[in-house]
């Protein structure tokens, strides 16, 4: 009888063993740069879809804002013929 994993049986054929280098393990290699350089990417790609409904929404409020101050002023009342309380 042999030591542990040569019980005295026949020797086996056909079995491959594989082993990875300690260089090959590394899975998160390089991953924090590509994901800088990736979300950049992608950002950059989706800027105009996003900028150009954001500066109209933006545009639109500023000019709604300035129009109802306006409005409330004394030449708004004037020309929208207001009260005259």
């Amino acid at each position: 009888m042999g030591w542990w994993g040569h019980l005295g049986a026949p020797k086996q054929r056909g079995i491959a063993i594989y082993a990875l280098s300690p260089y090959e393990q590394r899975a998160f290699a390089g991953a924090l740069h590509q994901a800088v350089f990736n979300t950049f990417r992608r950002v950059t790609g989706q800027a105009f879809y996003i900028a150009v409904p954001m500066g109209a929404a933006y545009g639109l409020y500023s000019w709604g804002k300035q129009n109802h101050q306006w409005r409330l002023s004394k030449e708004g009342h004037a020309h929208y013929g207001g009260d005259d309380h």
